[in-house]
C-alpha cells in the first residue's frame, strides 16, 4: 500500500501532460518513477522514439566497427595464405585479393542488430507479461512493451560508450560477459565450455541499471506490490540468463555423445 500511495502522488496534471521525446530521454535517467507513469499512460506512439535512437546507435556501431572487422579478417586471412604451399596460395590469391567487402560487413551487422532488438523487446515484453498476469498484475501488452523499451536506454548508453571506445582505440573487444572482468584483473581464463558459458553472462552497471529500472516498470505499469515486481524482475533476468546458456551446454552435450563432431572441426 506505501508504494501504491507513493506512486499516486502524481498528480493528474503531471500525468497527463504532453512531453517531447527529448525530455522523456532525459527523464528515464534522471527522473524515471514520472516518466514511467506518463509512459504507462501513453504507450501507444512514444517507444518510437527510443527504437529510431537504437536503429542511430546501431548503424554507428556498423560503420565503426565494419572496416576494423573487414581489416581483422583480410590479415587472418594472409596469415592462413603465407602458410599454404606456394602454387596453392597463388590460386587464392586472386579470388582473395579484394577481401571482405565492408559495406556488406556493415548492411549485414544493421539487419541482424535490428531483427535481434525486435526479438528481444518483445521476449522480454511477454515474459514480464505472462509473468506479471498470473501473479495478478493489471496491465496491458503496449503498456508492457512501451516500459521495456524505455527501460533499454542503459543498454543504449552502454552501445555508444562501447562504440566511441571503438572508435577512438581502432580495436574490437577481445572478451565479452564475465570473461572480461577476468581478464581486466588478470586472472587466468579458462577454457572450452567454462570460457563459453562465462561469456554469455553478461553482468556490469549497465545491467544492473537497466534491471533497476526494468523492475521501478514492473512495480509502476503492472500494479503488483513489490514484492511480486522483484518476483517478476528477477524471473525474467534469470529465465533470461538460463536460455543464453542453452547453445553452449547443447553444444557440450553434442561434443560429449558424438566425439567425431569435435575432431570434424579441426
Amino acid at each position: 500500500m506505501a508504494d501504491e500511495d507513493q506512486l499516486s502522488d502524481i498528480t493528474a496534471a503531471e500525468v497527463q501532460q504532453e512531453t517531447p521525446a527529448p525530455n522523456l530521454l532525459w527523464g528515464i535517467i534522471a527522473h524515471p518513477v514520472p516518466t514511467l507513469i506518463y509512459l504507462r499512460d501513453h504507450p501507444q506512439r512514444i517507444w518510437l522514439a527510443p527504437l529510431i535512437l537504437a536503429i542511430l546507435l546501431i548503424v554507428a556501431q556498423g560503420l565503426v566497427t565494419a572496416p576494423i572487422a573487414a581489416q581483422m579478417a583480410a590479415d587472418r586471412m594472409e596469415e592462413q595464405l603465407a602458410q599454404m604451399p606456394a602454387e596453392q596460395r597463388a590460386q587464392l590469391e586472386g579470388r582473395l585479393a579484394q577481401g571482405p567487402n565492408p559495406t556488406l560487413l556493415a548492411g549485414t551487422a544493421l539487419i541482424t542488430g535490428l531483427i535481434g532488438l525486435m526479438v528481444r523487446w518483445l521476449f522480454r515484453a511477454g515474459v514480464i507479461h505472462l509473468f506479471s498476469l498470473g501473479l495478478g498484475g493489471r496491465s496491458r501488452f503496449n503498456q508492457v512493451f512501451s516500459m521495456v523499451a524505455w527501460t533499454w536506454m542503459p543498454f543504449l548508453i552502454r552501445s555508444l560508450l562501447q562504440t566511441l571506445n571503438t572508435a577512438f582505440s581502432g580495436t574490437l573487444p577481445t572478451y565479452r560477459g564475465l570473461s572480461a572482468y577476468l581478464a581486466a584483473i588478470g586472472y587466468p581464463l579458462p577454457t572450452g565450455t567454462q570460457y563459453a558459458l562465462l561469456s554469455r553472462v553478461e553482468l556490469d552497471l549497465f545491467v544492473l541499471w537497466n534491471l533497476a529500472l526494468l523492475g521501478l516498470g514492473v512495480l509502476i505499469v503492472t500494479g503488483l506490490p513489490r514484492i511480486k515486481a522483484l518476483l517478476v524482475t528477477g524471473g525474467y533476468w534469470v529465465l533470461a540468463i538460463g536460455l543464453s546458456l542453452i547453445p553452449v551446454l547443447a553444444g557440450r552435450f553434442f561434443l560429449t555423445r558424438f566425439p567425431m563432431l569435435g575432431g570434424a572441426g579441426g
